[in-house]
């Protein structure tokens, strides 16, 4: 498979001399493209300062991140526009959804494609079409307060895909969901992983999704660990 995401000894430290925090203290991993992994971790450990720097959130304080063949970091960020790199190559699902209040569903998905270009008629086809991939086809004029927890996640996935980005970060997608509707997520981050050859790193504690996985990381004292499942 081809390359999607990889890192190599980043180390991220908060602070200077005596009151130096070191979150990350070498963290390496690598996703491919279609791959979905997890990374687990205990509280402190590492995990959401390590989704930052994945995500273009912070500045790691050194190491390397590729995405795909481009450099995105090697001890600086090697990308002039991190807010376009945000928008264009990383892909974002959040415990929450954070669907817009006041937009409908379709708007919800088609509006990161206006915001980096497209006319609002390919933006909202293109919309369409992921919702319909994700079944939530029929629930595209609802407004967000309509849908029901599963339906909004899948509106989530479905936004964090319209740009086709090479990499999604999850951050507890199925922290909300019972067991079923759990599962049928990761499943769907499965099946979109292929078909859009997109690398999904998936931050969780859930224990219902962990078997799932074919590979998971486990992030101790700011070091990862390959752990095969």
């Amino acid at each position: 498979m081809a390359e999607g995401i990889r890192i190599d000894n980043i180390v991220k430290t908060y602070g200077e001399g005596d009151t130096a925090v070191h979150a990350l203290r070498g963290a390496s991993m690598s996703v491919a493209a279609g791959e979905v992994v997890g990374l687990i971790g205990p509280s402190g450990s590492g995990k959401s300062t390590l989704l930052k720097c994945l995500g273009a959130v912070i500045e790691p304080t050194s190491g390397r991140m590729q995405i795909g063949e481009q450099m995105i970091y090697d001890d600086g960020w090697k990308v002039r526009d991190l807010r376009a790199l945000r928008r264009d190559l990383i892909g974002f699902i959040f415990q929450a959804p954070y669907l817009i209040p006041f937009l409908d569903v379709t708007d919800n998905v088609a509006i990161l494609p206006m915001l980096a270009g497209k006319s609002n008629v390919q933006s909202r086809a293109e919309a369409h079409g992921l919702l319909e991939a994700l079944d939530v086809g029929h629930r595209a004029a609802a407004m967000p307060s309509q849908l029901s927890g599963g339906e909004q996640q899948r509106v989530a996935i479905a936004r964090a895909l319209v740009n086709r980005p090479p990499v999604i970060l999850a951050d507890e997608p199925t922290a909300p969901l019972d067991g079923e509707r759990a599962l049928a997520v990761i499943g769907l981050l499965n099946e979109m992983a292929l078909q859009y050859e997109t690398a999904i790193i998936v931050v969780t504690h859930d224990e219902k999704i962990i078997p799932t996985f074919k590979r998971l990381y486990n992030i101790r004292d700011g070091v990862t660990i390959e752990e095969v499942t």
